[in-house]
């Protein structure tokens, strides 16, 4: 049997990035189907029989500095699996009756579509094969006058492949 060959290098990028996490969109899953393009990067998501467009997300805008996502490789020479464990944090200030009730309605999702903007204008997938859900959630009114009052969420994505890129050319028709 043929395993994966590397089918080229990688060369150091320009000192042009930026880190964190800009907005979240969130839609009701699962996910039926996706199809990416010739850069294996997204260009349509179904689900309940009709392609996705950008009325169907609800968008989670976070403050400065205090999203981020990471995806952890997971392999295992032993029983020869290989999965993605991705975990997005989202960090919502100030506690409130309707931020509350969608976090409670986000904890009890089981196959959440979530797509994310990071700062440097590209947007990726958490859970779009088996769908996301909530890790962990956590409520705090701090202590000190400069604490934090509100909500940490980590949304989580266990996956056989890495976190896909939508592709550019479509945002604005299936993310808003």
């Amino acid at each position: 049997m043929s395993c994966s060959n590397l089918t080229a290098g990688i060369a150091l990028d320009c000192f042009d990035n930026t880190g964190g996490v800009f907005k979240v969109y969130i839609t009701n899953g699962p996910v039926e189907s996706f199809t990416t393009n010739v850069s294996n990067q997204i260009d349509t998501i179904t689900i309940g029989g009709a392609p996705v467009v950008d009325t169907d997300w609800f968008t989670f805008e976070l403050p400065k500095q205090v999203g981020s996502f990471t995806e952890t490789v997971n392999v295992s020479q032993e029983t020869g699996t290989v999965f993605y464990d991705q975990q997005l944090t989202l960090i919502f200030n100030k506690m409130t009756a309707a931020k509350r009730d969608q976090l409670v309605l986000m904890a009890q999702a089981n196959a959440m579509v979530v797509v994310f903007e990071d700062l440097n204008g590209r947007y990726w997938t958490v859970g779009l094969e088996r769908g996301a859900f909530t890790n962990s959630s956590t409520t705090s009114t701090g202590t000190a006058y400069g604490d934090r009052n509100g909500y940490e969420i980590v949304l989580q994505g266990l996956e056989t492949t890495s976190a896909y890129e939508i592709d550019p050319t479509v945002v604005g028709t299936i993310i808003p």
